[in-house]
């Protein structure tokens, strides 16, 4: 079982295989809140039982964005009792739609939650929501803020900043951005946001991977705005084959795709 990475301020981080999804702690001296429940019940027993070797303090839970590794295992947390789990507004909006035709994509590794049968996978919505405002979440002598930049790796991206350190969620990515939902050019400028609230923070948790340095934000930033940029120019050249693009992008070629047509769908390229 992976060990909790001590943040300072009673701020614990925990990563988990085989994703190396990052679960975030914050404790309090009332409650304590989870950051991100996994892909499903499988995992998320294991993120459980880790925070039960923490805390026996009831619980909040925020679910950073509507991707499955990050919300699959609410129902076992609701099981043990949580009631409050926060996401930003269009997260809950997806969360509620999409996330039955999600289930397959944890065929192998949760397939209880890939068949929605059994204990812990039913889909549990965020009803806790945040908008445009932070939102301050009390814990009893230590608040965790949750905000929104703007629309990035999702159009429902929420971050969780603590007194010592900032959850992104898949904002930030130690490794290649993924682009499925995503809105490129808006994201960059998200980025750079983050870069300059770095000095509030000494820790920043990115959804996957290890901790992230501040050059390494302004490099993602500085990495999708250049690829906005060939990509535009790329499309503009060749109007009737954006995949010329992919050549010339800083990215996988999968990614690539993504960039690109991600783009168009946000109304970036015509």
């Amino acid at each position: 079982m992976a060990q909790w990475l001590d943040l300072g301020g009673e701020t614990y981080r925990l990563t988990l295989e085989p994703l190396r999804l990052n679960v975030g702690l914050v404790v309090g001296s009332e409650r304590a809140l989870v950051v991100d429940t996994g892909e499903g019940p499988r995992q998320a027993r294991q993120i459980l039982e880790a925070v039960r070797e923490k805390t026996e303090l009831p619980l909040v839970v925020v679910n950073t964005h509507a991707h499955y590794d990050h919300y699959f295992g609410n129902a076992v947390f609701a099981a043990a009792g949580v009631e409050e789990f926060w996401a930003h507004e269009n997260a809950a909006s997806t969360i509620a739609s999409s996330a039955d035709p999600a289930r397959p994509e944890v065929a192998e590794r949760e397939p209880e939650m890939a068949a929605g049968e059994g204990e812990g996978t039913e889909i549990v919505v965020p009803q806790a929501i945040v908008r445009d405002q932070p939102v301050l979440v009390d814990l009893g002598g230590r608040t965790a803020t949750l905000f929104y930049l703007g629309r990035g790796h999702t159009d429902g991206d929420l971050l969780v900043g603590t007194p010592s350190a900032l959850f992104s969620g898949d904002l930030v990515e130690d490794g290649y951005p993924e682009f499925s939902d995503a809105y490129p050019e808006e994201w960059a400028d998200v980025l750079r946001h983050i870069s300059a609230l770095r000095h509030r923070y000494e820790h920043l948790v990115p959804g996957h991977g290890a901790l992230c340095t501040d050059v390494a934000v302004r490099t993602m930033a500085e990495t999708m705005s250049t690829a906005v940029r060939s990509a535009r120019q790329a499309t503009r050249e060749s109007p009737n084959d954006a995949t010329k693009a992919i050549p010339i992008l800083p990215y996988g070629p999968e990614q690539s795709r993504l960039f690109i047509g991600r783009l168009k769908a946000a109304s970036s390229l015509h």
